[in-house]
Order: structure tokens, then sequence, then C-alpha cells
């Protein structure tokens, strides 16, 4: 389009048009520039300094960009960014971080150079695979967020700055002594019950149901036997394997990036050596003295250090891996010779050489293939890139899901009738040629008879699918769940059965009915659990009938379902908790009530007391009119 004007720019008419612009933009567009040169663009106010619209729509972006990302690639307009609060949020967010920075000003607190240059190099994501600091990491990540290393160091010294006063708010805080005291006690508190487990046994057989009886239960119950919706869809992928499966690496290339990487297939030399670890010199010289002598190294180990025989094996080392005082007496030894005694902060150190594995270097012929693959990953990674930014293109362009396939060379794969969780009409779990949740969540956010989008599958490569069929979610009749629907009747009416005997065991331990007769006349054994907490302790004793043996008095009955019956208990024993007795306890308790509760609610006081310092205001038709 450029390149047409500037072709028709010479002629008559163009030139009277580009006039006429010209004073368009000079009564209406330059004017309109000149007149609102002036225009405050602030959007909130606080304590004197400004956010403006730039700030605020920068923050929002940001947050968008995370929305989009969750809702795999949904982009949110402005009304449904100021629904969802994310308008709001960001701006308040903004507001926050100017009333700290208030603050942190009045209070002079500041953060050194040489603080922030030491935390950047700390942060592991800067760093190689060597553990050392790699600037071009760190510069990555800089322009990724859009900013300069200047732009990024100021932020990282605001937000350490913000983090340091508010650590200081909240430190030293803890909750009253009264109150760690008694919730301690009740949450250290523990029981004991003597319970007997109702098995389904227990109930009498609830028979088989008549024909109007099973239709009835089934029409209550057909969630119970509804088929899920189900879809059947094409997957196009374009995978890194694949792609490097094709690609075939000439000899000269593995031979010159075996000779770029040789360091890689080297290892070095590496020793076996024991060791005879002395606490002063005298006994040093003492040790010494007998391996000079000839004597065995673990008897001179046991008579001069008391050292078993066990302990005085240290295993393999590289030269590298020794501190530099004992490497090179170490490495400069024979298999069978001893340094002299060598000390250190550690102590005095006698080393002798057991065996030296010599250094070796793999050849070519070893890792031929696995620097063929490697090289056909990368030339495939850079294959994929380029292949992406064209089916992009095409799709963009209408292409349909055939011809973007065929033109690019997908793989194509059928999948039939599946459910959102990956099972297929049988229940079973679908194959996919790939494992990945995304194409799921894909194919069921996608219209029957449309195509997706183009997205990725981590480094694995890229897939775009379409929709065949969709299938509803139905009921199945009852002609093809009868048995299932008698099973479930009679499951229901032994549960039913259970918790009426359940009901009448704790009704007699009430009337003062020992609960171990009552279980014998039923032919049952009771047990006695386990201290319980009221986190549990006993697997016989299922969470919920946990925290009915905690709200009633000893004697007393409760029961409830368990995993394979019911469970009726009566309270025996409560065992008091004793603080003093635990005081790493109390601690810890005590600090779980701080975090997060009272933590948060010092730091909104704190807010709260920052906006009354320094004000703030908010122009909301500024922002209507952002947004």
């Amino acid at each position: 389009m450029l390149q047409a004007i500037r072709s028709r720019a010479s002629s008559v008419v163009v030139k009277i048009l580009f006039g006429v612009l010209v004073i368009s933009f000079g009564v209406w567009g330059i004017g309109d520039i000149f007149r609102n040169r002036g225009v405050d663009t602030t959007v909130a106010t606080v304590g004197g300094r400004n956010i403006d619209v730039r700030t605020l729509n920068q923050a929002v972006q940001q947050d968008a960009e995370r929305w989009r990302q969750a809702l795999h690639g949904t982009t949110l307009d402005n009304e449904q960014l100021k629904q969802l609060g994310i308008v709001d949020g960001a701006l308040q967010r903004l507001i926050d971080g100017q009333l700290t920075d208030l603050e942190v000003d009045h209070l002079g607190l500041a953060v050194s150079d040489q603080a922030i240059d030491d935390m950047i190099r700390a942060n592991k994501g800067f760093q190689n695979a060597q553990g050392q600091f790699d600037p071009s990491l760190y510069l990555q990540f800089v322009a990724a967020q859009h900013k300069t290393p200047q732009q990024f160091k100021a932020e990282l010294r605001d937000d350490i700055a913000r983090q340091s006063l508010e650590e200081a708010l909240v430190a030293g805080i803890k909750p009253p002594a009264v109150l760690v005291d008694t919730l301690y006690r009740m949450r250290a508190e523990k029981r004991t019950a003597e319970a007997v487990v109702l098995p389904p046994s227990a109930a009498a057989d609830p028979g088989t149901p008549s024909d109007t009886e099973i239709a009835a239960f089934y029409d209550k119950h057909k969630d119970e036997f509804r088929v899920p919706e189900l879809r059947s869809f094409s997957l196009g992928t374009l995978l890194l394997d694949d792609v490097a499966a094709q690609i075939k690496v000439p000899d000269d290339k593995l031979k010159q990036e075996y000779q770029s990487r040789l360091n890689e297939f080297q290892a070095p030399e590496e020793r076996h050596f024991e060791q005879i670890l002395l606490p002063d010199e005298d006994k040093a010289k003492a040790a010494a003295a007998a391996l000079a002598q000839g004597k065995d190294f673990a008897t001179v180990a046991k008579d001069v250090a008391g050292a078993s025989p066990d302990t005085l094996d240290l295993g393999f080392f590289k030269e590298d891996d020794l501190p530099a005082q004992l490497a090179k007496p170490a490495f400069a030894l024979k298999p069978g010779e001893t340094t002299p005694p060598i000390h250190d902060s550690l102590g005095w150190h006698i080393l002798r050489l057991v065996e030296v594995k010599p250094a070796a270097t793999q050849p070519f012929d070893a890792v031929k293939d696995k620097l063929a693959k490697a090289i056909a990953r990368d030339e495939a990674g850079d294959q994929l890139a380029k292949q992406y930014d064209k089916l992009e293109d095409a799709l963009a362009g209408g292409a349909t899901f055939a011809e973007v396939t065929q033109r690019f060379g997908l793989k194509v794969t059928k999948v039939e009738n599946v459910d959102a969780n990956g099972r297929g009409s049988d229940g079973k779990p679908a194959e996919l040629p790939v494992s990945s949740a995304d194409i799921l969540k894909t194919a069921f956010s996608t219209d029957a008879g449309q195509m997706s989008q183009l997205d990725d599958l981590g480094e694995n490569g890229y897939y775009v699918l379409q929709v065949d069929t969709v299938t509803p979610a139905t009921v199945k009749p009852l002609d093809q769940v009868k048995p299932q629907v008698v099973e479930l009747w009679q499951q229901e009416k032994r549960d039913a059965a259970l918790e009426a005997l359940a009901k009448e065991i704790a009704g007699e331990v009430k009337a003062g009915k020992p609960l171990a007769e009552i279980a014998a006349q039923h032919k049952l054994t009771t047990f006695t659990t386990a201290p319980l907490s009221r986190a549990g302790g006993d697997p016989q004793v299922p969470p919920t009938l946990v925290a009915s043996i905690f709200s009633v008095k000893p004697g007393e009955a409760v029961y409830a379902k368990g995993n394979d019956g019911y469970v009726v208990a009566v309270v025996k024993d409560v065992i008091a908790a004793d603080p003093a007795k635990d005081q790493k306890g109390v601690e810890q308790f005590a600090d779980r009530l701080v975090a997060p509760g009272l933590r948060d609610d010092m730091l909104d006081e704190f807010d709260q007391a920052l906006r009354k310092q320094y004000p703030v205001s908010i122009d909301q038709n500024a922002v209507a009119r952002a947004f």
C-alpha cells in the first residue's frame, strides 16, 4: 500500500488530494494537537505524586496478559477488564506502591548499589549450568520485560525497600498469650474411644426391588447414569521429534561438533583415597611415623586416632574436588603411598592413595549418535519456528484444516468420542499422540465444525485441531443400566439400615448399656482407638467421626459413615495438652496464628494510616475515558 502511494505521488490528482489533506490537518488535526497540548492525563494523585494514564494502562495490560494466558488466548476488551475488576485492581496496586514509596522516602530507607548487584548475581535464573552469573541471561530477561537494565534495577530497588518496610512492620507481632494458651490446649488435646465397625453384612439383605421401585429409583438418580458430552476431532501435530527424525546430519558436521564439544566427552583422572583425620599435630606425627615403619594404614588409624575401618574410605575424587592444600600432595602420590600430615581448619589429614582411574576421552564413534540427535533437534527447532510463522499466516488467510495439514506436513490423528477427561465412550483412557491436557481443553472450547488456533506443546512442537462432531451429554436408558440401578438401590438400602443400626446402638449406650455388650449381641467386636488428635490418628476412624468424638463428653456415643460401613464410638479418655511441656510446639502454633491473619490486619491498618498521611484522590472520569 505504501509503495502504491509513492508510485502515484507525482500525479496532479494525487498532489491535489495531498494538498486537501494538509489543509484538513491544519484545520482539524494539527489544531487539535496544539489545543490539547495542556490536557492533564492524571488518573490519581497520591500525596502530591501523580499516576498518569500511561502508567495505569501498562499495569492493566500486564494483568490482562496474565488473564489472556489463563484463558488460552482469549483477549478481554475494555468493558470486560472493568467488569472483572482488573482496572480497579491495577490502579489500587499503583496507589499502594506510591504510598509505600512515600513512607520509604520519609524514613530515609535506602538500598545500596552493591546490594542490588549481589541480588541479581545470586538469582539462579541468571546463572549458567555451572552456577555462574551469566550477563546474557540477565539482559535477555530484562529485555523480555521491555525495560532497560537501569529501569529494572530501579524497580528492584523500590521493591526491596517496600518489602523491608513491610517486614519491619510485621516483625515481632505476637498474639496474646492467653489466646495462644487456650487455642493450643484445644488443638493439642487428644482423645481415645471404644469403637465398633458395622460392616455391610451387619444389615439385613434388602432383597430385590420391584419394577416400579426400579423405575422410581432410576428417575430419582438419573445423574448417576449420565454419559458426559463426547467429542470427535481431527488433531494435526508438528512435533520436534518428528521433524528431527527426518534430518540427516553429515559426518563432517558431526566431527566438527565433536571437536567443539570435546571437553564434554573428556573424563579427568579420578583417585580413590583413604584418610586418617587427627585432632592435633603430635598424634599426626605419631601416625606418620608408624606408617613410615610400614604399619598397616587401618591399624594405625585405629591405634592412634581411634578410627574404625569403615570411616577411612573417602571414595573417588577429581583434583578440583579436593581443597587446594590437599589436592596437590594427594595427586602426587602413587598407589599405596601416603601424604605427610596436612593441616587445615578441620584438623590434621593423612591421605592414602588406593587406586587411580585414568583420564579418558570418549571416542567419536561412541558419541556420534548422541551428537546427531542433538544437532537434529536444534535444526528441527529452527525449522519449527519458521513453520510456525508460515502456519499462522496461512490460518489467518483462511486456510482450512485439510489445507494446512497437507501443505505443512502435519501429522493428522483422528480422536473419536472422548470426554473432557480424555476417556472414551467405553470409559477407558483415549490414546492421543502427545500427552497434553491442553489439547482436550482446546477441543472442548472449540465449536463443532470449527478449527482451533495454532497452539504450542511446550518445547515439543505445535498443534491445531478441528472439532468434527459433538455428542451432547445423555442419560443411558433404563433397559441398558437396570443391573446397576438394582445394585445402587440395594446399596442405598443397606446404608440406610446400617445408619439406623448405628443410631440404635448409640441410643442404647445413652441408656447406660456398655458398647461391648451391645456389639457382642450383633456378633461384633469393639476396639480401642489410638490417641486421636483433631486431625485424626487412627485409620479405622473416619474424619467425620473424629470431629464428632471431639464434640461430646466422655461416655457419650457418636457414629458416622466410614469407608466400609458405619462406625460407632464412645469417648473413653480425654488427654489434656500441657503447653509447659511443649514450648517449641506452642511457639510454632503462635506463629501459625500470626500468619497470615494478624500480619494482613497490620498491613491493612498501615495502609489506612498512610492514606490519612498522604491523601489519595482518584479521577474516575479520567479512568472511564481511558477504559
